[in-house]
């Protein structure tokens, strides 16, 4: 049992750390950041397959050295992760707002042609 769950972990771990890394690399704070919906879907998966055998484990049962350090790393991983994707997050509400802006303006600048055009050739 235990040896399933530290697998599980293990690849869950790397799955983390691969997309923390990349998510880090495609400088997040420059806009670039991408996250496919598959690689989320796939991360959930894996997410909740841990999840359901950790409900296995009881509490109470003293863990295993190689079991308690990949749980370890799982929460470090777990709480990285929650911080890049904060960033990410936080760099799209800024590029949306700034499209929001562009948007507006052109807009505006629409009318403003649209204007000089009825008034100007008639």
């Amino acid at each position: 049992m235990h040896s399933e769950l530290i697998a599980v972990m293990g690849e869950a771990n790397r799955a983390i750390r691969g997309l923390v890394s990349r998510l880090s690399r495609s400088s997040v704070e420059a806009g670039r950041a991408t996250l496919s919906s598959s690689e989320l879907k796939a991360l959930a998966e894996k997410l909740a397959h841990v999840a359901k055998l950790l409900d296995l484990v009881p509490p109470a049962q003293p863990k295993e050295d190689a079991l308690q350090a990949v749980l370890s790393e799982y929460v470090d991983n777990l709480e990285k992760l929650k911080d890049v994707l904060e960033k990410v997050q936080d760099s799209l509400g800024e590029q949306r707002d700034r499209l929001k802006k562009d948007f507006e303006h052109l807009n505006s600048a629409r009318a403003w042609v649209k204007t000089f055009r009825a008034t100007n050739w008639i």
